[in-house]
């Protein structure tokens, strides 16, 4: 007879991207940041960082791993639907149910964390708007970026209807009470959604970088 399975995911909290763009970062970042940074900056320079659209790649690379995140959470979501019915078909199913409650625990997470990750890469495209200089090559880089963010805003509403499905199912077993079991259910729903301010944020500083470019 098989159960209902339990699963591990992974996030960093910096996320990897590919080849020598991993380390590229902006002269501001090695410094302490302060207040008044930005507007020492944009008094004071007359061209842009030389390593800013090596760091603009490396954010559209961040971005893209965090669109293979969601859909590795969606994919594991989707799978707590078979769960589900295997262990409501049972007469005994609090053994098969505690295995489901920890993996929406660990969905949750995952999707805090990716959460997490698009305002920690929010803050660092701002900072590459500081040295924004019109480019045409820094234009396909914030467009290379954009079109990240908006792959995660797909990989993101494909999560929320399986998040909604799943919740959907739980509150239909009435019968069954555990409030710590339904509490985990309603809160991979609650942290699915509020990724979408995050994506939100990303995409409004991508867009400002985008427009400085210009």
């Amino acid at each position: 007879m098989r159960a209902a399975l339990p699963l591990l995911l992974l996030f960093c909290a910096l996320p990897a991207s590919a080849g020598s763009f991993t380390d590229a970062r902006l002269w501001q970042e090695r410094f302490q940041w302060d207040a008044l940074l930005q507007a020492r900056d944009r008094a004071a320079r007359v061209s842009a960082d030389p390593a800013l659209l090596d760091v603009v790649k490396t954010l559209a690379h961040q971005v893209a791993q965090q669109a293979v995140n969601l859909e590795q959470i969606q994919l594991y979501t989707r799978a707590q639907v078979e769960n589900l019915k295997f262990a409501f078909a049972q007469q005994t199913p609090q053994a098969s149910l505690l295995v489901i409650q920890n993996n929406f625990t660990t969905l949750s997470r995952g999707a805090e964390q990716i959460r997490n990750n698009l305002y920690y890469l929010t803050a660092r495209t701002r900072l590459c708007s500081t040295q924004a200089l019109p480019d045409p090559k820094l234009i396909e880089m914030a467009t290379l970026l954009i079109a990240q963010i908006q792959n995660v805003q797909l990989k993101l509403n494909t999560l929320y209807l399986d998040s909604v499905n799943v919740a959907g199912i739980v509150r239909k077993e009435t019968w069954y009470a555990d409030d710590f079991f339904r509490f985990s259910c309603e809160d991979l729903l609650t942290a699915v959604v509020s990724v979408q301010d995050s994506v939100y944020t990303v995409y409004n500083s991508a867009y400002e970088l985008y427009l400085l470019s210009k």
